[in-house]
């Protein structure tokens, strides 16, 4: 069972951002205590432009300091074409926002008189499967992470993995009775 009340944000400040049909809307404010979530929805009453709502959400059950605190929260939606502003309803009322369009070097990273950002070397992303038979996830993903390529090429790599798959094996013709973990990397 889930007991939420829910009641609109105050919002402070806000900024939106598109990039092609994509629109970031980025809000930030203060709530009545740090056990408030606030999240961005699109209404369904304002067609143009299109407006947003800013709610703010609390398990009554929950308890807290009754002190308030801030809030930043960034939120994407698909608006199609690029719009001049869009509406954002909070307990302020309604706020219009102005949308600053993205050019391609901003998308990329370019910062005005800035340099562009880093390129890595690019290698393909593999998978490994790891086993435990103890049942231990580090025993797993060492088995599994010991069979991915190493990059011996760079000095000093740093090497990124991820957990795709945990699952188990039990039975079969050999008795299985073995963590699996799958890993990307």
């Amino acid at each position: 069972m889930r007991i939420v009340e829910s009641e609109l944000a105050t919002v402070d400040q806000a900024r939106a951002y598109q990039v092609d049909d994509v629109l970031l809307l980025q809000v930030s404010g203060t709530r009545p205590t740090a056990c408030h979530l606030v999240n961005l929805e699109r209404t369904l009453t304002d067609v143009e432009p299109p407006g947003f709502v800013a709610r703010m959400s609390i398990d009554p059950r929950a308890r807290c300091a009754d002190v308030e605190a801030s809030f930043e929260v960034a939120q994407a939606f698909r608006v199609g074409v690029h719009r001049e502003n869009v509406l954002l309803h909070h307990a302020g009322g309604e706020l219009s926002v102005d949308v600053t369009e993205l050019d391609t070097a901003e998308r990329l990273g370019v910062v005005p008189g800035g340099r562009p950002p880093v390129e890595l070397p690019q290698t393909e992303r593999s998978e490994a499967v790891g086993y435990s038979t103890s049942w231990d996830l580090q025993e797993a993903m060492r088995d599994a992470i010991a069979q991915l390529p190493h990059r011996e090429d760079i000095a000093d790599w740093l090497y990124h993995y991820e957990v795709v798959d945990v699952g188990a094996e039990i039975g079969g013709i050999a008795g299985f009775n073995r963590l699996r973990v799958t890993v990307r990397g």
